[in-house]
């Protein structure tokens, strides 16, 4: 028996595989995030943030959230967009032999959790992005600032009067 979509914006056909997914479906995990980070509580468990850098106060609580909401939903409908073809390589697989990957990594500002910005890929060349990603050169950080006293305007003498 195909289990019940904890939303009815989910299609689930008689295997137990989801058919169609809405956008309001996905993007219910993108604004629970946002409020969370506003509201500086975990999106999971609703304990204070550390930081208002990530919604989550633990990686416990990240994996569980992950895990349960909206990655297995995004995954599922980037698999079905993409056909279960790797968009690196063209490679038709299985959905276990596939990742769903971040075509701009987040690290480089692309944005976590947005369909447009995720792929399906195959693990072989999942693994090459990666490398690639890792090996690349990285910027030297910045010299700290060093305070110094603003420049002062020129004073220009004033012009004698003989």
């Amino acid at each position: 028996m195909p289990r019940t979509p904890p939303n009815p914006s989910v299609r689930v056909g008689p295997n137990g595989r989801i058919l169609a997914l809405s956008v309001a479906w996905f993007t219910e995990g993108a604004r629970l995030r946002t409020e969370a980070r506003r509201a500086a509580t975990c999106v999971e468990c609703g304990k204070g943030l550390p930081s208002r850098r990530t919604p989550y106060c633990s990686r416990k609580c990240r994996w569980k959230f992950h895990g349960h909401f909206f990655w297995d939903s995004a995954r599922s409908y980037v698999l079905l967009r993409d056909r279960y073809t790797c968009r690196l390589c063209g490679s038709r697989r299985r959905a276990r032999e596939l990742d769903v990957d971040h075509i701009v990594e987040v690290a480089l500002g692309g944005a976590a959790l947005e369909y447009s910005n995720l792929q399906t890929v195959c693990r072989p060349c999942h693994r090459t992005k990666t490398r690639a990603f890792n090996a690349r050169p990285r910027p030297e950080p910045a010299p700290p600032a060093v305070a110094s006293e603003p420049e002062r305007p020129a004073v220009r003498p004033a012009p004698s009067a003989t």
